[in-house]
């Protein structure tokens, strides 16, 4: 089952409220459901990966990511909203979005993951089968009821097939969006039953 936004807050708001994680958690959950990266592409991220001019986001160029090769995402709405907060906020002393929890020697390093918060979170929002890569279904998913076409979400996520797989996968999200559009489309005009022996005509609502 495909995370709802309301899913979506509800997580996020159990983060908030992880001693453990805490903030850097929340800010994980959502560029992961924003970008639609994967778990460890996320955690590679140093900041002069963030392109605030150009409004992108590379990913892969420091390490090397599932289809090795790098790519760039362009900021959508929430995405860009959320790193220029995260940029306000974030440790002077380090490169990473998300670095080391440890200070001192490690303060260089970055976080290798961020499960076990994670885990204890997704326990307390009461979705013990959730994990990471449903944020990046998330973001795949809104983009296809966004009416982004298939070539350019699997630009975003890194896909090489041209947007096959997406296709394949939330193609079905596509129709039953589009079902549901038509269904409220009101057009003002209401068709007349026809008198006998005469053609079906409109009449203005």
């Amino acid at each position: 089952d495909l995370l709802t936004p309301a899913q979506l807050e509800s997580l996020i708001a159990a983060a908030r409220e992880n001693p453990v994680t805490g903030e850097q958690l929340v800010d994980f959950i959502q560029l992961l459901a924003f970008s639609g990266m994967r778990e460890q592409e996320a955690l590679a991220l140093r900041w002069d990966d963030v392109d605030f001019g150009e409004r992108r986001l590379h990913v892969g160029r420091g390490e090397r990511t599932k289809n090795r090769e790098a790519r760039a995402i362009e900021f959508n709405a929430r995405l860009g909203d959320h790193l220029e907060d995260m940029h306000r906020r974030r440790v002077p002393d380090s490169p990473w979005l998300f670095p080391s929890a440890k200070r001192g020697e490690d303060a260089q390093k970055r976080s290798k993951t961020l499960r076990r918060g994670f885990e204890i979170t997704r326990a307390r929002a009461g979705m013990p089968r959730l994990g990471f890569h449903d944020l990046r279904h998330y973001f795949c998913s809104l983009c296809v009821m966004s009416g982004i076409d298939f070539m350019t979400i699997a630009a975003w996520l890194g896909h090489k097939d041209g947007g096959i797989l997406v296709g394949k996968v939330y193609g079905h999200l596509l129709d039953d969006h589009r079902r549901q559009a038509a269904e409220r489309l009101n057009l003002g005009l209401r068709v007349l039953p026809p008198a006998t022996g005469t053609i079906p005509k409109t009449q203005q609502g």
